[in-house]
């Protein structure tokens, strides 16, 4: 998924409250976890993202996914967020202002014992689905910018200058060196996403392991995984199955494959976890660890969010939701209308699923791999 365009009035996010779940205590990385996406967190009120947080941590949450994106000013899945620039306004020029709200953000989830993944970089503004960045500017298509060596260069520069972050809510040291609080990086939000050619070739240019060496190089001895983050994007059969694009199950600087995936029916989603395809049967031939990074259910969906969620908690695989919204979701009563919805957002008290229970069932589930040194 993308970030949609910020529209409409001011609207003051609601429904965080009357959750009163008591904590779960945290395992030793054996079994399974859950957690959510939610790309715009570091732009919302600091009391907000106090609220939110400590609602997901009484779940029993133990990740989630934080984007390094701007945000404009207005009202967002029925939140009110702040102006937040882009990292890179020009390609190589950057602006710490989003990475210094990101770092209270990530202090804010370590002192609920929650760690994040963090996504450096959206695919999705090089085609034309998010607003066009300083990447679309310079290189003018997808193609180029996943096929230069320059654009590598530049990309590559980007990644660093984000895991070289000093943070000031932790002693200024080095994002890279943070593991206590950041699980893992992606490589991007869903690379190589509409490149069809690209991917039905096996990613012809390296951009995938060539970006996963260069957050090894950058990482150096750090405890923190390289993930994914969703190639190719959303996962479904029978044509589109480039999650696990052979030259990422191939190379060594990838930890974690993130699978993305938004389907109509569970059987669906058991054709990739337990069936035929499975994401977990082909992950641990590997040696790598495979999780579902994104997953959605629309209420036009033939199989709800319970249905869905039981395939990963009985498969014991960890997955986050796109998106658990802390204010009002579509399907509710009173959201508002002009607010940048798409459909897949499900609030902390939705009618849409149960979604303490579902976390609490992914904390108790055997993980079908192990995590430890991943999750603690």
């Amino acid at each position: 998924m993308q970030p949609i365009s910020v529209v409409g009035a001011l609207i003051l996010a609601t429904a965080m409250g009357g959750v009163h779940c008591q904590p779960r205590a945290r395992g030793d990385g054996s079994n399974s976890f859950a957690g959510s996406n939610l790309y715009f967190l570091h732009a919302l009120p600091p009391a907000e993202q106090k609220a939110y947080v400590e609602t997901l941590a009484e779940w029993g949450v133990r990740v989630v996914r934080l984007w390094v994106t701007y945000t404009d000013a207005g009202c967002l899945k029925g939140s009110t967020v702040g102006s937040i620039p882009p990292f890179e306004l020009t390609v190589g020029t950057y602006d710490n202002t989003v990475l210094d709200v990101l770092d209270s953000t990530l202090k804010l989830l370590h002192d609920n014992s929650i760690k994040a993944i963090i996504s450096p970089h959206n695919a999705n503004s090089l085609t034309g689905s998010a607003a066009c960045d300083a990447y679309c500017d310079k290189y003018t298509n997808a193609s180029t910018f996943y096929s230069s060596t320059e654009a590598k260069a530049d990309y590559d520069n980007r990644l660093n200058a984000i895991l070289s972050y000093r943070s000031p809510n932790f002693g200024g040291r080095a994002w890279k060196d943070m593991g206590e609080v950041i699980l893992a990086f992606d490589l991007q939000n869903e690379p190589l996403i509409a490149q069809l050619d690209k991917l039905n070739a096996n990613d012809p240019d390296d951009w995938l392991c060539g970006r996963a060496g260069a957050l090894k190089g950058s990482l150096g001895s750090s405890n923190i995984k390289v993930a994914t983050g969703g190639i190719g994007g959303s996962q479904y059969c029978c044509d589109h199955e480039f999650n696990l694009l052979d030259k990422a199950l191939q190379c060594d600087a990838i930890d974690i494959l993130s699978v993305h995936g938004y389907m109509s029916k569970a059987s669906d989603w058991a054709y990739f976890i337990t069936g035929d395809k499975s994401v977990l049967v082909q992950a641990n031939a590997a040696g790598k660890h495979v999780m579902v990074e994104e997953w959605g259910v629309s209420t036009s969906y033939q199989d709800n969010f319970d249905r869905q969620v039981e395939v990963f908690n009985d498969a014991g695989i960890p997955w986050l939701y796109w998106q658990v919204v802390p204010g009002l979701d579509g399907s509710q009563a009173g959201h508002p209308d002009e607010c940048g919805y798409d459909g897949f957002e499900i609030s902390v008290d939705s009618p849409k699923g149960d979604l303490s229970s579902a976390v609490a069932a992914a904390n108790a589930a055997t993980a079908n791999q192990s995590w430890v040194g991943y999750i603690g």
